[in-house]
């Protein structure tokens, strides 16, 4: 074993490298300096110690400070008794020599944070996930299932008598989902359902029965994913019946980790904090894409995406209209600059407005490309920016919406209703040097790009 690699075992069990920390008046936190430096690789560990007390969740988040490479991810994990913590962050796809500053947070407050680059990879730079001294919740909870990406999951379905139950695994904040009925042939009081990661996305079946008896019915087929499943945490669902409606009468999580890691006791999940869930958005040219925001207490967000060096961009304002802190954004790429509706929201009480004028027109459909995702607190869009992220669109159909049916939402106040944009037809060559259409007496304003 590493060096590095014993100081972080030794840092978690509370060993020497930790120590005993000072008694003091304000809470002191800080990182394991063997954590560094941080590389281009999947399973970067973060260790560190605080005073905060023991049990209370941080997160520990990288953000780029490089606006032509920007990414954002963040993990959650808890401090241990000996006032140790551990994070496991994802970086094999952020690029060498990117500049970074790295912070971690506890209830909305900053309590450490450091700069640094990011170094390029030069051999087998997975670090090795510590073990916690005490079983973690992740571990003890049998509704936590945890399977190696490209291995098979086991996911148990509590049955009762001839009922016929619903399992639904992903959602819209991590762009997939899939829902299935499950029937216990056997009447043995359990299903077993196997979730193979390897054909997730595929025309191979994902979701089996491990007995013979018992059967699984896709009810809502998953997305076609062009690479295999994300190395994530996705939460799965147990309903009564075939209706997913209403609360879950089970919920669980579907840990899939990185090939070759660990127990998995750190489980790695978006955020909770204001900001993009996703950092890195990926659509096809003829597909929608869903940008999952957590909107926590502000009232609104302003939305930007693209860029004029980009060669396109809409501005918009988001509200959270059920209260729930968060808001899943559509975009359309097939519609972007043309006919259609660009942005819509997955939630009904939710509401998405473009800005007047704000869309640039397009006489073809969305070029292929990374586009900026740009996020500010409130409805102005003035200043550095609170979230950075990416809008990968690829040159094929990659990724489609996983939502329910979306209804578009207007705001009052002056901003212009999505959804009502009439259709461009022959006439996008004109409006893509800016131009003006009515119908049904709603204005709708698209620009070109300045040159």
């Amino acid at each position: 074993m590493s060096a590095r690699s014993l100081a972080l075992v030794a840092l978690v069990l509370g060993a020497a490298a930790v120590g005993t920390l000072p008694a003091a008046a304000e809470q002191q936190t800080s990182f394991d300096e063997d954590s560094f430096p941080l590389v281009a690789a999947q399973q970067q560990v973060v260790t560190g110690e605080t005073t905060v007390e023991p049990g209370t969740e941080v997160t520990v988040r990288i953000q780029s400070t490089e606006p032509e490479t920007p990414f954002l991810y963040q993990s959650h994990t808890e401090v241990q008794d000996d006032g140790a913590f551990a994070a496991v962050l994802g970086l094999s796809a952020v690029p060498a020599n990117t500049s970074y500053e790295l912070a971690v947070h506890a209830d909305g407050t900053e309590l450490a944070n450091r700069s640094g680059t990011v170094r390029a990879c030069e051999d087998d730079c997975t670090d090795p996930i510590p073990e916690t001294p005490t079983p973690s919740e992740a571990a003890s909870d049998p509704t936590v299932v945890t399977v190696e990406q490209g291995g098979t999951a086991e996911i148990p379905v509590p049955m009762d008598g001839d009922e016929t139950r619903t399992l639904s695994v992903g959602g819209p904040e991590v762009n997939y989902v899939i829902n299935a009925t499950v029937t216990d042939g056997d009447d043995d009081g359990e299903v077993l359902v196997l979730f193979n990661t390897t054909s997730a996305g595929t025309d191979a079946p994902t979701l089996t029965a491990a007995d013979d008896g018992d059967s699984v019915s896709v009810t809502r087929p998953e997305p076609t994913l062009s690479s295999p499943l994300d190395p994530a945490a996705y939460e799965y669902r147990l309903f009564d019946g075939t209706d997913t409606g209403g609360s879950p009468d089970v919920a669980g999580t579907l840990q899939i980790v990185d090939d070759g890691a660990t127990d998995g006791e750190y489980v790695v999940e978006e955020a909770g904090e204001f900001g993009f869930e996703r950092a890195v958005v990926r659509t096809g040219q003829s597909a929608t894409a869903e940008v999952p925001i957590v909107l926590a207490d502000a009232d609104a967000v302003s939305l930007s995406i693209g860029s004029p060096d980009s060669g396109y961009e809409i501005n918009a304002t988001v509200r959270d209209g059920n209260g729930d802190g968060r808001a899943v954004v559509r975009f359309d790429a097939t519609s972007a600059g043309r006919e259609g509706a660009t942005l819509s929201t997955a939630a009904d009480a939710d509401a998405v407005s473009v800005r007047p004028g704000s869309e640039v027109a397009l006489d073809s459909r969305l070029d292929a490309g990374n586009y900026d995702l740009t996020l500010y607190r409130g409805s102005e869009i003035d200043g550095e920016p609170d979230e950075i992220g990416t809008l990968v669109v690829t040159a094929r159909n990659e990724t489609a919406s996983q939502s329910g049916e979306s209804t578009t939402a207007s705001v009052t106040g002056g901003d212009d209703p999505v959804g009502q944009r009439s259709a461009l037809g022959s006439g996008a060559g004109v409006l893509a040097l800016g131009g003006l259409v009515g119908i049904a007496g709603i204005a709708v304003v698209l620009r070109a790009i300045r040159g």
